[in-house]
């Protein structure tokens, strides 16, 4: 799903208007780094290897400068992102509040396991750390939504309607073998025999 890094991004007048004013804010462009990949987001639907770079030649720093930050920062959508990204709580609180009752019945529902896309690019499906509701446990965020208490009825009401929006059925994930979300950064799991 990764496009091409011959491809070159153009902002439209507007964006670049926008670009120019906010790496005048700064006496180091490189302070700019974070909103002007928001920029390049906004304006291309997610921040590929051309908007890498594009973000990189705007804030005067190197490509591997900006892909450390877009690769730190997750709220970035990036090209392995389903039109839907589906971002569960895997803290600690979120976790002994039902992250993995939420990953079940997502499972249950879409097919997907945690670092995995549909086939369609419709859906994926994320462990994250905190998404900052520790007291309505468990959290997950769809895009830029925000969700708490996401369990049982509340998600497969989120889930059914996520589903009627793309005139689709629990029954069209049902059976199909889903894909690895492509350069997706995993959350780090270690396992112990003690």
């Amino acid at each position: 799903m990764e496009s091409s890094t011959a491809e070159q991004r153009t902002l439209s007048p507007e964006a670049r208007q926008e670009a120019e004013e906010l790496l005048a804010d700064f006496p180091n462009k490189k302070s700019a780094l974070l909103m002007i990949l928001r920029v390049i987001e906004r304006e291309f639907g997610m921040i590929d290897d051309p908007g890498l770079a594009l973000a990189a030649e705007l804030c005067e720093v190197s490509p591997a400068h900006v892909l450390g930050m877009a690769s730190f920062y997750t709220h970035y959508k990036r090209p392995w992102h389903g039109k839907h990204r589906l971002m569960v709580c895997a803290t600690l609180m979120c976790a002994l509040g039902g992250t993995r009752e939420s990953l079940d019945q997502i499972e249950a529902t879409l097919g997907l396991k945690p670092g995995q896309i549909t086939h369609d690019g419709l859906f994926s499906l994320e462990k994250v750390e905190c998404l900052a509701d520790c007291d309505r446990p468990p959290a997950v965020q769809v895009n830029f939504t925000h969700y708490v208490r996401m369990r049982g009825e509340a998600l497969d009401k989120l889930l059914g309607d996520l589903l009627a929006e793309e005139g689709k059925t629990a029954a069209d994930y049902q059976n199909q073998t889903p894909l690895k979300m492509q350069g997706a950064i995993p959350i780090i799991s270690v396992k112990s025999d003690v």
